[in-house]
């Protein structure tokens, strides 16, 4: 949608209004005998505005350019008649929603003789538009590039809304340190978004510190002048020589001190009585208190600074019978921030929010609480507000976000309930694993008196999380929590984060921006990594906005020619769940599949369960890679194979066959199918080549059963699944049927039913539906957690499955003759294969006979899973060979930006990389 067009000043129409007064005026200021003015500070790096706006300034009498140096609040007295009268040049404006915003903004610049500056001191231009994150969370986020893009959003916003000079919410007081890596970018940002930014300074600020926002590129100083140290502080900051911006006197609701201040070195003074301030100026000219040239100077900066923030000056359009040498200022096109700019700001504050969560605790805290055991976790929500919806973001994410089995419960304590509901609350307490405790701030920022004495009566026994929203103070005088938690702020986004922090959805990595007594120091704040996966969107993890729909696309598309009559997907990157979604059915007109639908996983198996455990048992000594089979299976030394190590059966290199019809044979039970491999020949010798086998993972199987004296699935259990939460995963009994579960084939020849819920495979089937190549069911809700234990180097749930290095050294090709690129029970990305062309060289997988596949790119910390049942009612359905690498380029094919970094595509960057904090990629 166009712009609208901004309003546009004519300099002939100006010098009409003003030469009558302002011819003869000059005359009388410039024959007065006037103090020398104090040194006014050097010009601002405005680029070509400033030769424009000396020209400009030079060109109009001094009772204009008084004007220019003149400011006011939006609540002002008179503030309309002194915008009329050209009284006021600038004008700070207080939130509005966007709609009164810009109605306002342009009633006052189509009367205004020339156009205003807009200020506001909030960080919130508008009360509907972009929310960018506080100063303060960007402290505790610790995160410059963070902050620079925060700059760049606020800017955006700010220009769209008519805002030259937005609230960046930068204050120094005494005892700064000079070290601001954070405030230098959110500077930064703000000007490369072509906007002033600015710091208020107080009375004892550490001037060095402002030296450092200075050299970051500082364009606006306010100082308080109302009061004699504030005042004073208006000459030093001045003169002060790293300093080049404008200098910005805040009179109060008085006039007075505005030619003190314009005369140390101000360059605008601003009174909620402007018109007062615009006559103590004028008189103190013509009484020659106040020189000439000081206004001039300091009104050309100020118009310096309006064109280069967007009021431009440029050249008009010739009116009849002119010259067009004249020259006027055009404003930047106000407009209402576009949904994308609402969107992507949303995106941006929400990643500072995760990023500013700080946990204080020691190293055997609670948090996160994640692992195997169950938890029931009860949270007392401290709430001094009148909605009892206000909490809901945080106790809702947090009973979605813990781990299966867990239960979470809550209590809402407000000031005006009775002392029963209180006694109720903490009894509950009692029944509970865990305790957490949600505090809210009254108004005026405490906690209130009623909801300290409930930090008092807590049970001691229980380990207690202390979660103070916006100030850790909350927390101060309690007895010392287990662990406490700060969110910076009490918004929903501030509330998820927290949520997800205790929940181990999110890596923390926040810190203390201010003492909590008793408690904690500035700057405390442990590191904990994500241990689950958080649902998010695909922006959120790097991937392009489109990418869902392109994923809805291929699976629909599947359904729709036949590949199958449905699946589900599990798509994860960076920590973000971006797809978890069940598609069409379990049969043509059968119930939906869901991500909790059971699959066949097929030859998954072979990775899920058996290569996963042979890596744990690899790593600690229980298995030996270059040992031969027959130290463990002794019966395994017939026909060649005494010499078959574990890493050939891992490598399809053992020179077994790949499979054999056990049931065609009368071969009937888990001991025949044994004696018949172990009796079996070699196909070719031993690490020769490679060719894929059935046989080989069997084997394995049997090896590490043996060695545990474990059956294979309580083996499977106790290393990968109880561990990750994979709860719904497992292996199941031959002949149950499980009407929930997708079917597979309708098996006419041999078993004579549809198999639903029991083991596709024939072979596994004939070895009771639990070997090491074929058996596992699972879902994609379960396939996700394990998905991401291998995006994320092994480690999930609190738990170390298996170190990186052993995921490397497993996933490593094997360089063999091969049918197909193999690792270590691994398929790896080399050449033609399911994982499409977008999957980096490192990346690795497996797919399942059923319609089932996994593939993971470690390097972009990104897992794809597909659960199908292709196979019903025919194994004939091959469509599944164009799905599988169609989806993995839905999603590997719109990456945008390196992982753990989805803030780049959010259009506030490039991000310097000579900002102070910031790592060059």
């Amino acid at each position: 949608m166009a712009r609208p067009p901004g309003p546009r000043f004519s300099m002939s129409l100006i010098v009409k209004i003003v030469t009558a007064v302002g011819l003869a005026a000059a005359a009388i200021w410039s024959a007065s005998s006037v103090p020398v003015p104090a040194p006014a500070p050097a010009l601002a790096p405005w680029g070509p505005s400033e030769a424009s706006a000396e020209v400009l300034a030079d060109s109009l009498a001094l009772d204009v350019l008084i004007g220019q140096v003149v400011g006011a609040p939006d609540d002002a007295t008179g503030l309309d008649r002194a915008i009329a009268e050209g009284r006021v040049g600038r004008i700070v404006v207080s939130p509005r929603r966007v709609d009164a915003h810009l109605a306002r903004l342009r009633d006052w610049q189509a009367r205004a003789p020339l156009p205003l500056s807009l200020a506001t001191q909030a960080e919130q231009v508008a009360l509907d538009g972009p929310l960018t994150a506080s100063t303060a969370g960007l402290a505790a986020a610790a995160r410059p590039d963070l902050a620079f893009m925060t700059g760049r959003a606020r800017a955006e916003s700010a220009r769209d809304l008519g805002i030259q000079t937005p609230g960046s919410g930068l204050r120094l007081g005494a005892d700064e340190t000079s070290e601001r890596p954070v405030e230098q970018a959110l500077v930064r940002g703000l000007r490369e978004g072509q906007t002033l930014p600015v710091v208020t300074l107080a009375a004892a600020a550490d001037l060095d510190a402002f030296d450092t926002l200075a050299e970051a590129g500082l364009m606006e100083v306010h100082v308080d002048a109302s009061t004699p140290s504030g005042a004073a502080l208006v000459g030093q900051v001045a003169q002060r020589g790293s300093y080049r911006g404008l200098v910005v006197a805040d009179l109060g609701r008085s006039a007075a001190g505005a030619v003190a201040a314009l005369r140390d070195g101000a360059d605008l003074v601003v009174s909620s009585t402007p018109s007062a301030a615009y006559d103590s100026l004028s008189h103190a000219l013509r009484t020659g208190r106040l020189a000439a040239e000081r206004v001039r100077e300091a009104s050309r900066r100020i118009l310096a600074a309006k064109a280069w923030s967007g009021l431009e000056l440029v050249t008009p359009e010739p009116r009849g019978g002119g010259d067009g040498s004249t020259r006027s200022l055009r404003i930047d096109p106000l407009r209402a921030p576009s949904a994308s700019l609402l969107h992507r700001t949303q995106l941006l504050t929400a990643e500072i929010a995760r990023a500013s969560v700080a946990v204080v605790q020691t190293e055997e805290g609670p948090l996160p609480l994640v692992g195997p055991r169950p938890r029931r976790v009860f949270t007392v929500v401290l709430d001094p507000g009148a909605s009892v919806e206000r909490a809901l973001p945080f106790v809702n994410t947090l009973a979605t976000g813990l781990g299966p089995g867990s239960s979470a419960s809550y209590a809402r304590l407000g000031l005006g309930q009775d002392e029963a509901h209180y006694r109720e609350a903490l009894d509950a307490t009692r029944d509970a694993d865990v305790v957490v405790i949600a505090a809210f701030p009254d108004a005026d920022g405490r906690l209130a008196a009623r909801h300290q004495a409930v930090l008092g009566s807590l049970p001691t026994r229980l380990p207690t999380v202390m979660v103070a929203f916006d100030d850790g103070a909350l927390a101060a005088g309690m007895r010392r929590p287990d662990a406490l938690l700060v969110a910076n702020g009490t918004s929903e986004m501030a509330q998820t984060a927290a949520a997800q922090a205790i929940a181990g959805q999110i890596p923390v990595s926040g810190r203390l921006t201010r003492p909590v007594a008793g408690l904690a120091a500035t700057g405390d704040g442990v590191r904990l990594a994500q241990q689950v996966l958080r649902p998010g969107s695909p922006e959120e993890a790097g991937i392009a906005a489109g990418a869902a729909a392109r994923i809805d696309d291929v699976m629909q598309r599947a359904v729709s020619s036949g590949a199958f009559p449905g699946g589900a997907i599990a798509v994860g990157r960076s920590g973000v769940l971006l797809a978890l979604q069940g598609y069409g059915r379990l049969t043509a007109g059968g119930a939906r599949v869901t991500p909790d639908t059971p699959y066949d996983l097929a030859s998954l198996t072979k990775v899920v369960g058996t290569t996963a455990t042979a890596m744990r048992m690899v790593e600690d000594g229980r298995l030996d890679l270059d040992a031969e089979v027959v130290e463990t299976l002794p019966r395994f030394r017939t026909m060649g194979k005494e010499y078959v190590t574990t890493r050939q059966l891992l490598s399809h290199s053992a020179g077994q066959r790949p499979w054999y019809p056990f049931h065609a044979h009368d071969i009937a039970s888990r001991e025949e199918a044994l004696d018949f491999i172990y009796a079996d020949t070699l196909r070719y010798p031993p690490g020769t080549r490679s060719r894929y086998s059935d046989f080989d993972m069997i084997v394995l199987g049997e090896m590490m059963t043996t060695i545990t004296r474990e059956p294979l699935g309580d083996l499977f259990d106790d290393e990968i699944f109880e561990p990750l939460g994979m709860t719904a995963t497992g292996f199941r009994g031959v002949g149950v049927r499980d009407p929930e579960a997708a079917p597979t084939e309708t098996d006419a020849t041999w078993r004579g039913r549809t198999l639903q819920g029991e083991v596709h495979d024939e072979a596994a089937s004939v070895f009771g539906g639990e070997a090491g190549h074929a058996g596992l069911f699972s879902t994609a809700a379960d396939m996700a957690r394990f998905g991401f234990m291998l995006a994320n180097g092994g480690q999930a749930n609190g738990t170390r499955i298996f170190r990186r290095t052993t995921l490397e050294r497993f996933t490593e090709r094997v360089r063999l003759r091969s049918t197909y690129p193999t690792g270590l029970g691994w398929m790896v990305n080399y050449g033609d294969t399911s994982a499409g062309s977008a999957f980096g060289p490192r990346s690795f997988g497996h797919t399942g006979f059923t319609g089932t596949s996994i593939w993971v790119d470690p390097d972009q910390e990104l897992f794809v899973v597909l659960l199908t049942n292709r196979v019903h009612p025919s194994r004939r359905n091959t469509r599944i060979r164009e799905v599988r690498p169609a989806l993995a380029d839905a999603v590997a094919g719109a990456i945008q930006t390196p992982p753990r970094e989805p803030a780049r595509a959010w259009g506030f960057g490039p991000v310097p990389t000579d900002l102070p904090g910031v790592a060059v990629r």
